[in-house]
């Protein structure tokens, strides 16, 4: 009767057991499942970052392509306005050697009258005090004391209001077409290249 009595079990004891293992095998399927979805979430996780990665190199490399192919082309538009500035400063010095030959022909004789015979120029006297104001409105700055101006001797950088103003310069018609034709020169190429910077910030 004992034996009897210790192979049968009192039924609280009986769904103790059932609900032991019932929480056992839950928690086992609960670990498994947790470790699938562990896994799984972590290969997601893996792809997405791959799926990252390979998205921001292909962009990288995209930025990259593009960054050459607008810094070839603004060295291809730079070459261009430089081209085009060399040849525009050709042509201004050819211009220029043209106007220095004709220079003795145009201040060293004239026709009083059409048909008439060419003369000799009448003598043109510049003041020093003219040349002095012709240097000031160009910007020129008179020179300062002890200075080693360029001026030439005969035509001194003259004090207004004094007579020395009203000395002959010794600058002739011929020197001031020279002026005008390197001064000319100048803005002109001046002119262009800020044309060329211009049209470079305009194209970019």
């Amino acid at each position: 009767m004992d034996a009897l009595e210790r192979l049968v079990w009192p039924l609280p004891a009986r769904w103790a057991v059932v609900a032991l293992a019932c929480v056992l095998s839950a928690s086992v399927a609960g670990a498994i499942a947790y470790g699938f979805a562990f896994r799984y979430a972590e290969a997601l996780g893996a792809k997405a970052l791959s799926d990252l990665e390979s998205k921001n190199a292909k962009q990288a490399q995209q930025a990259e392509r593009d960054n050459r192919l607008q810094l070839l082309q603004q060295v291809a538009r730079a070459n261009e306005s430089e081209s085009l500035l060399f040849n525009l400063m050709e042509q201004y010095a050819q211009e220029k050697k043209l106007l220095q030959e004709r220079i003795p022909h145009v201040t060293t004789q004239y026709r009083p009258a059409p048909g008439a015979v060419t003369q000799p120029i009448p003598r043109c006297v510049f003041t020093a005090g003219w040349l002095r104001d012709f240097n000031t409105a160009l910007g020129v700055p008179a020179p300062g004391p002890g200075s080693t101006a360029t001026q030439p001797a005969q035509a001194p950088w003259a004090t207004p209001g004094t007579d020395a103003e009203l000395l002959e310069s010794g600058v002739t018609p011929a020197d001031i077409l020279a002026h005008a034709q390197d001064y000319g020169l100048w803005v002109r190429t001046n002119l262009a290249q800020l044309n060329g910077l211009l049209d470079l910030q305009e194209k970019d």
